[in-house]
């Protein structure tokens, strides 16, 4: 029986799906998904449906709540509501509106949200060849268009698609005997089911029980009450069930993207960078506190003044070890004025045009910066950072696009994405989808690496804080650590 099998592990579901591939390298497979406590936050919908029912009804009843404070299993409120102090009647009342508008008010789009890494891990099996993700969902047929229009809403900014072909509706059935005819319909189309992820364990049962088989891996999507008290061998997920680090390894990293080591700033960095398989270090360039020489150093002095015993590295001496092992570097330029000298220091050390990357801002392309690069570095990566066109990206895509147009004709040839900005997926994206290159910078751990990865960027510039696969980068630029030299030598 599936069922003695399952985990809620990704890495079980990546074995297992390798497996079936290695099996049948020609096969055509499915992961199959639920919808409502799977894709869609339980607790969010849940919250989202309490408060439409206060604002119809003009009642206040559900003030204060958050999604955290929802159950688990958002499909049957029965039990949730016991925990207030409302007579049985009205009870009864925002149970049943509660189930007669579940699925019409979960069909709004820019009312739901995700289930956090779930299209991350759909994205994942869509990009695989011969693999496609089949939804399998208790919602009535009559709401197909609604659904497909909600998804489409969610799926975007991750480059997720559902098409209707492989979305399955409640025809008008038991919930569990839709689930059954669901799975026989992917079937009959030709397709191997590796995996079915349901937020409803009576559903998993009976896709369990019309799989002799036992080839199925059933997940369970969520933590709410058991409605049938039976036993479940499904052991409870770490942290949460769609975790990204635990389905993707570095072996299975999507290629080409171009890997960029984050701050390589100090001396400690510098060896971690040097025995790591990362091809491009990015060095953050400043003046030292006397303004006299190069450094590198992450952090202004104005904002964190030199400890004492503190010795930044000198720009020259890092490229000279860079260059040495053939290494590309990546210069973050954060003083005004500083290109002319940093393109003489890498003249002098012997650095050709493909192992330059140079970010410059707006201001330093006014003083002329760019035309330097040009003119020392002409096949050098010239990148831009446009976090702040968000707002006219939004309001006037047109006179966005035309103006990074205008900055490509110039000679910029990558456009830098912060990945902590807000909306920063849909900067990328649109990025992207204008056929610009786009490199996402400030990627602070492996899980937002691995979503960084999922929309393939042309680059990713990252902290390489990655202990899962054995990578010793830092966690912030406020956890660096400094260079101390010995008390009798001289800075």
């Amino acid at each position: 029986m599936a069922m003695e099998k399952n985990t809620c592990s990704m890495r079980d579901l990546a074995f297992h799906y390798e497996a079936m591939k290695r099996a049948e390298p020609l096969g055509r497979f499915m992961i199959v998904f639920d919808i409502d406590g799977t894709i869609l936050d339980a607790r969010q919908s849940a919250l989202n449906l309490l408060q439409a029912y206060d604002q119809e009804q003009g009642t206040g009843f559900f003030q204060g709540l958050t999604s955290e404070d929802m159950p688990g299993a958002a499909h049957d409120m029965s039990v949730f509501l016991r925990e207030f102090a409302f007579p049985p009647r009205v009870r009864e009342e925002i149970a049943a509106w509660y189930e007669a508008n579940f699925y019409t008010r979960a069909s709004i789009p820019g009312t739901q949200r995700p289930t956090h890494g779930v299209l991350d891990v759909i994205r994942w099996f869509q990009m695989q060849p011969g693999t496609c993700v089949g939804l399998n969902t208790g919602r009535p047929e009559k709401l197909r268009r609604e659904t497909l229009r909600l998804l489409e809403d969610l799926g975007g900014e991750h480059l997720v698609e559902f098409p209707d072909s492989l979305l399955f509706m409640n025809p008008g059935l038991p919930a569990t005997v839709s689930k059954v005819h669901g799975i026989k319909e992917f079937r009959n189309q030709g397709y191997r089911i590796v995996a079915v992820i349901d937020s409803d364990k009576d559903n998993l049962r009976a896709m369990a029980q019309a799989d002799p088989s036992g080839e199925m891996l059933l997940l369970h999507a969520e933590a709410g009450p058991d409605s049938s008290g039976a036993e479940v061998p499904l052991r409870p997920a770490a942290g949460h069930l769609f975790d990204l680090t635990e389905l993707i390894t570095e072996k299975r990293l999507p290629r080409p993207i171009e890997l960029v080591w984050h701050g390589v700033d100090d001396d400690a960095m510098l060896r971690a960078f040097l025995v790591s398989s990362v091809q491009w270090a990015e060095l953050h360039v400043r003046l030292d506190a006397a303004g006299r020489d190069l450094i590198v150093r992450g952090r202004r002095f104005s904002d964190l003044p030199a400890a004492p015993g503190e010795c930044p590295a000198r720009l020259d001496d890092f490229l000279y070890l860079l260059g040495e092992a053939g290494r590309g570097v990546k210069l973050d330029l954060k003083d005004p004025g500083l290109t002319g000298r940093v393109l003489g220091l890498l003249r002098d050390v012997g650095f050709s045009d493909e192992r330059v990357w140079i970010t410059i801002n707006s201001e330093e392309v006014k003083r002329g910066g760019l035309k330097l690069i040009m003119d020392a570095f002409p096949r050098a990566i010239k990148q831009y950072p446009v976090d702040g066109l968000e707002p006219l990206m939004s309001s006037s895509p047109g006179e966005a696009r035309e103006y990074l147009t205008m900055l490509s004709h110039s000679g910029i040839g990558r456009f830098s994405v912060n990945w902590n900005t807000p909306k920063a997926r849909r900067i990328i994206v649109s990025l992207q989808k204008w056929g610009f290159e786009v490199n996402i910078y400030d990627v602070p751990d492996l899980e937002s690496f691995l979503q960084a990865a999922l929309l393939l960027p042309r680059s990713i510039t990252a902290y390489f804080n990655f202990p899962k696969w054995f990578y010793t980068g830092i966690l912030s630029e406020g956890e660096r650590p400094f260079r101390m030299m010995p008390a009798r030598m001289a800075c």
